[in-house]
């Protein structure tokens, strides 16, 4: 069988922004719970071959060269074996053991980021809440939690400090005023 090699493909996905959110690093605890994430991203389509170069991009800050993601198939429109990313082919794994909704980005030295994927039509103050949620330091929620977070006031509630509370009141204004990107 002949591996599926994705181009990235044009089409406007460069106009758009990554909607990508990361713990601070360091990462606290260095031996976090499983189902924990360092992050959360809203990819804007079902199309891993179109959006996948964004993240990578946005990524290779913390991961230097991306050799191979590992990700949850479900959601997607196809499911490619490799991509072709800054004259590397990146490895694409597919992997249904896995959390489902997540994806794993793992550089050349070992380093790995695992993030949430927020289904791309998920409602954008959802999407923000589960994103700000992930990404916020020391966070040990499971995907099924994450994903269950429904409102910005949940958020304030259950996951944050008074003055993230406050941070992510701005953060939630400045997304809805650029349209939820």
């Amino acid at each position: 069988m002949t591996p599926q090699v994705a181009r990235a493909r044009s089409g406007g996905a460069a106009d758009r922004p990554v909607r990508l959110r990361l713990e601070p690093l360091p990462r606290v605890p260095p031996g976090r719970p499983a189902g924990a994430v360092d992050g959360a991203w809203w990819p804007h389509t079902d199309e891993l071959d179109a959006e996948l170069p964004e993240l990578l991009t946005a990524l290779s800050a913390r991961l230097d060269t991306v050799e191979r993601v590992v990700y949850d198939p479900e959601g997607w429109a196809s499911n490619p074996t490799r991509l072709a990313f800054r004259g590397r082919t990146v490895r694409l794994d597919r992997d249904r053991l896995r959390q489902t909704a997540t994806m794993s980005v793992i550089g050349v030295n070992g380093t790995q980021v695992v993030l949430l994927v927020v289904p791309p039509h998920t409602d954008p103050d959802r999407a923000f809440t589960a994103l700000t949620a992930a990404a916020a330091p020391g966070e040990a929620s499971t995907v099924a939690d994450l994903l269950a977070i429904s409102s910005p006031n949940e958020l304030t509630a259950r996951h944050l400090q008074p003055a993230q509370q406050r941070e992510a009141v701005k953060d939630e204004r400045r997304w809805k005023s650029d349209g939820g990107a």
